[in-house]
């Protein structure tokens, strides 16, 4: 049962989104920046992933930036104070507070630790030692020396473009009249989105031209 205090956000969570951070077989699964990366948990088990590929693509996206900028998913500088919770089942987005959602997490889980034996901790780290240079970079652990790879770049435009169709009028002047009050978040989030259908137009007119 989801927290009472977690908040629905109104953008479902992207199909993609679970592999793309790799949290794989988990129902619930919690995003939030933490020691100058993107993390993700479940309670019992984290990573890091890729921050340009996944992370900034999603919480800066148009359809998701004005709802959380109420929250401190975390910093550079600062701890998070609130997490984005995926609920893959549904595929519904919650922000709630990071503690609250990590107490969550743990719910999901049974009491008995997991145990490894030699056998499976043995295979464990083949599977570490037997991870491809493309497959680290997919999930972020070699960002700080270089961009992503194509495979994982097509992964970012699948997202973005996901997260195009959800953009609605309704949302649009939403962020107009915040813009207007002098809301920072949606002064950037609408100049991006102008920034891009400017490149789309020039790429359409380039092609027209040949």
């Amino acid at each position: 049962m989801i927290g009472t205090h977690f908040i629905e956000l109104p953008v479902p969570m992207p199909p993609m989104l679970p592999e793309m951070v790799g949290a794989n077989n988990t129902q619930y699964f919690a995003l939030y920046y933490q020691g100058s990366k993107a993390t993700w948990s479940n309670g019992r088990a984290g990573s890091t992933f890729s921050y340009y590929a996944v992370y900034a693509p999603l919480i800066e996206h148009i359809a998701l930036a004005i709802h959380l900028e109420p929250y401190n998913l975390g910093a550079d500088d600062e701890l998070p104070e609130h997490a984005i919770l995926c609920d893959c089942a549904l595929n519904k987005m919650y922000v709630g507070a990071y503690k609250e959602i990590d107490y969550f997490l743990l719910q999901q889980h049974s009491d008995e630790l997991p145990k490894l034996s030699q056998q499976e901790f043995e295979v464990a780290v083949k599977a570490l030692e037997d991870m491809s240079l493309a497959q680290m970079q997919s999930l972020g652990m070699f960002e700080m020396f270089g961009n992503t790879n194509p495979q994982a770049r097509q992964q970012t435009a699948e997202l973005v473009h996901w997260l195009d169709r959800q953009i609605t009028e309704e949302l649009i002047q939403q962020y107009i009249q915040s813009a207007n009050r002098g809301n920072w978040t949606a002064m950037m989030a609408l100049e991006t989105l102008k920034r891009r259908i400017l490149e789309a137009k020039k790429q359409q007119q380039q092609l027209d031209s040949n």
